[in-house]
């Protein structure tokens, strides 16, 4: 099978930028949010708006009623598999972090789009988009002079935490990869945003809403957020897993997961401005500029190279 672009590919690949870009503020804003309240209750907040977003997709949409809807998510175990994975994905991912070095973990997750392309082709005999795997091989180091300030750290020290940590950050990683895989054969199947989107934020409200209660967190906490805290909760919310949850759903429905994976670099751009602005953290070594500058560059070609073959 071969790649063929198409006039519906465009508008797929530019939604898909304009989600990656979104959600690589998810870091900065939630770190800064989670300042002030507790990390399990925003998640279930962050959660219930893409359910919500979900159900008003699927009446919207679909109009379906509530028994079409638990008839149609009784027939489509996919879905549920996509659930499955969006779970692995989100837990997996927070007990990576609390385990071991985020710089380890961060480099796990740069293989996701190396990933997709490979299962995509193997599994599903997805075609993969021409200069794919070298537009992955070069934006993959820019991202990694990004992400390592201090090479020496890199391989210091390691212990048996260390070892489940990087164990989680690979399931987390492998579950991210078939996750976006399993959205495009959903789509295949014509089904819509919305039924993709609100079994995994149901599933995902009911895990954290788990975890709030198993942990004791303290939600008085909510009620003496300062401005800047609600703005960054609002966007963790609204901007991450409201807008750019569908904005992915919907790249993924209309182009190759290789192609949009391949985007992911981008999701450290919008981080390290978002993070210089709200954090006043910032590129410090002159290794970290040139990595941004690579991510940037090899993205732009590569888009501009899937363009000249008339996809975007």
């Amino acid at each position: 099978m071969t790649f063929r672009p198409s006039r519906r590919l465009s508008l797929a690949v530019w939604l898909g930028l304009l989600g990656q870009l979104l959600w690589g503020t998810y870091p900065v804003v939630g770190k800064r949010a989670i300042l002030e309240v507790p990390k399990f209750s925003l998640l279930l907040f962050a959660t219930m708006g893409s359910a919500s977003v979900g159900w008003w997709l699927v009446r919207r949409e679909e109009g379906f009623s509530a028994a079409q809807m638990l008839q149609w998510f009784r027939q489509e175990k996919t879905l549920w598999a996509l659930a499955l994975f969006v779970v692995l994905r989100s837990v997996s991912n927070l007990l990576a972090f609390d385990l071991t070095k985020a710089t380890w973990v961060q480099l796990v997750y740069l293989l996701t789009p190396f990933t997709v392309a490979i299962l995509g082709a193997l599994l599903f005999k997805e075609p993969t988009p021409p200069y794919t795997y070298q537009a992955l091989v070069v934006s993959s180091i820019g991202a990694t002079l990004v992400i390592v300030k201090d090479w020496g750290h890199v391989g210091a020290g390691f212990a048996t935490d260390d070892l489940l940590g990087l164990g989680l950050a690979l399931l987390s990683m492998l579950s991210l990869a078939v996750y976006f895989l399993l959205v495009r054969r959903s789509s295949k199947r014509a089904t819509g945003r919305g039924m993709i989107l609100l079994p995994q934020g149901l599933v995902l409200v009911l895990t954290y809403l788990g975890l709030t209660l198993a942990t004791g967190e303290h939600w008085q906490a909510w009620a003496h957020l300062s401005t800047t805290g609600w703005l960054a909760a609002c966007w963790v919310v609204v901007g991450v897993f409201m807008l750019a949850n569908v904005l992915q759903i919907t790249a993924l429905s209309g182009a190759n997961p290789a192609l949009i994976t391949s985007l992911m670099p981008l999701r450290l751009v919008s981080a390290i401005g978002l993070g210089w602005l709200l954090l006043g953290e910032r590129l410090t070594t002159p290794a970290q500029w040139l990595g941004a500058a690579l991510v940037l560059s090899t993205v732009s070609g590569y888009l501009w190279l899937q363009g000249g073959g008339g996809s975007a």
